[in-house]
């Protein structure tokens, strides 16, 4: 195969065509950052590129003297109050907004926020990776193409992966990697056992995610638990090889900050007090819960109404993988209980309920097979509801995506309170809209369009383009 038929392979190809249509709509409504929670994973960034150290002081300005971590307390020194794991991914993206910037602009203001604009392209292509692989998840359970790829644009735009999508929160990327871990593991005792690489890289997914966000370590009970159902002892020892090292780095930051491997960060937070012992896991579990699934002020299916359908989902999955189906169930559920009782569950100034995002693809991959089971998904009054559901779904976390994801976190329902009247006034978060002009808002269709050219159109053209290559090639000597 040629070069030039490669190219026009992968434009053809579907996951590709997926990544760069949902990146297009994403980065679209990128504007720097929204958040002292963003800022203090930047800081850290520019610690370690300019200063080469992990100490914050010369960029407290990014964490608006909220998100940070000073030790030993009162001694001046300030750290990053997140996991490193992010800021270590976002420093190719750092240097590649340097190299642009200082090109551009000499206005530090401008220098800034494109700074700050490609360090969140970050968040975004691993969120949109995420999206990527609840296809390749779906057509792994011999769900059809078609709704597969419904499932995952469902997934991109009716739930908060759209509103995060476009931030440098951790919970896109944790999403990715929660999810990947999971592909990964499914994927080898689908293909008969063989490749053990991929054992190797879900628990470098795994490990690695717990990097980025410490509550993504309750997702390691679930899957330990599935690979002794299937009896794979020695498989296990393979998978924990990359997660306990990505432990050891995160140990070993730890050591380096706090002189304790067993420290972290929200031990020694200037301004979350709440969050500095186990006490603040002493919220009662039944509000905890309301607020998370239904309330209007972050519930998960106020926001997403139809990922309630996950429950017949399962049921469904259940049928055909029980052992997978008892594996996302108790993933999804140990992050739900668990945060349901911790006393920052709501995540502060937040659109819904943002510390669930790293498991939400667990719960929609279910929903694949209920919209893969013929005598469901073509009764009429299933679609009209499930269809109803989705665009409601669509339309308040676009309301969210496009205009502010951080609403102020005293609002008791940020969608008809604060983000809707954005919308209405006009108020979108977008670079894009707001400095160049808001005439841009056309080039996502036309972008869209070009990308999703379809397959005929695209033959036609390689065809021309390969007949004037081969005819070149002819008239060389």
């Amino acid at each position: 195969m040629t070069k030039a038929q490669s190219l026009f392979s992968l434009t053809r190809d579907i996951r590709t065509r997926l990544f760069i249509s949902v990146l297009i709509v994403y980065v679209y409504f990128i504007n720097g950052f929204n958040s002292p929670n963003e800022g203090s994973r930047l800081a850290l960034i520019m610690a370690i590129v300019e200063q080469q150290s992990f100490k914050i002081n010369d960029f407290m300005e990014w964490t608006w003297w909220i998100d940070y971590s000073e030790y030993p307390p009162g001694s001046g020194n300030y750290y990053s109050d997140k996991g490193p794991g992010l800021s270590f991914l976002g420093i190719p993206f750092y240097f590649l907004g340097k190299f642009v910037a200082y090109r551009l602009y000499s206005d530090p203001l401008l220098v800034n926020g494109t700074l700050a604009s490609f360090v969140v392209l970050c968040g975004s292509i691993f969120t949109v990776l995420s999206v990527v692989v609840v296809f390749e998840f779906c057509k792994l359970l011999e769900i059809n193409e078609k709704t597969s790829l419904l499932t995952a644009l469902s997934y991109a735009f009716g739930t908060i992966a759209f509103v995060y999508g476009k931030t440098f929160f951790a919970h896109g990327t944790s999403a990715f990697l929660l999810i990947s871990a999971a592909y990964l593991t499914v994927h080898y005792f689908q293909n008969g056992r063989k490749d053990s690489t991929k054992v190797f890289l879900a628990g470098l997914a795994l490990g690695y995610s717990v990097c980025i966000d410490y509550q993504n370590v309750l997702a390691l009970p679930p899957i330990l638990a599935f690979y002794a159902f299937k009896r794979e002892f020695r498989k296990l020892l393979l998978f924990l090889v990359p997660y306990l090292a990505c432990l050891g780095l995160l140990a070993w930051y730890h050591f380096v900050i706090f002189d304790s491997p067993f420290s972290t960060p929200y031990m020694y937070t200037g301004y979350y007090g709440e969050v500095q012992s186990f006490q603040a896991f002493s919220y009662p579990m039944y509000l905890g819960l309301w607020g998370l699934l239904f309330s209007t002020y972050r519930g998960l299916f106020y926001f997403s109404p139809f990922l309630l359908f996950t429950a017949y989902g399962f049921v469904l999955f259940f049928r055909r993988y029980p052992q997978e189906a008892i594996w996302f169930a108790s993933t999804f559920l140990l992050m739900l209980f668990v945060l349901s009782v911790y006393v920052v569950w709501h995540g502060g100034g937040a659109y819904g309920p943002r510390l669930l995002l790293s498991v939400i693809p667990f719960i929609v991959v279910p929903i694949g097979i209920l919209l893969d089971t013929p005598h469901i998904a073509n009764n009429r009054w299933f679609q009209v509801i499930f269809f109803g559901t989705l665009a409601y779904s669509i339309f308040t976390l676009a309301t969210g995506a496009v205009t502010d994801p951080v609403p102020f976190p005293w609002t008791p329902n940020p969608f008809l309170e604060y983000n809707l009247p954005l919308l209405i006034g006009g108020n979108l978060d977008s670079a894009l809209f707001k400095y160049i002009s808001p005439y841009t808002i056309i080039l996502v269709p036309i972008l869209l369009l070009v990308v999703n050219l379809r397959q005929i159109h695209l033959l036609k053209l390689r065809n021309k383009l390969l007949d004037t290559i081969n005819a070149f090639r002819k008239a060389l000597p």
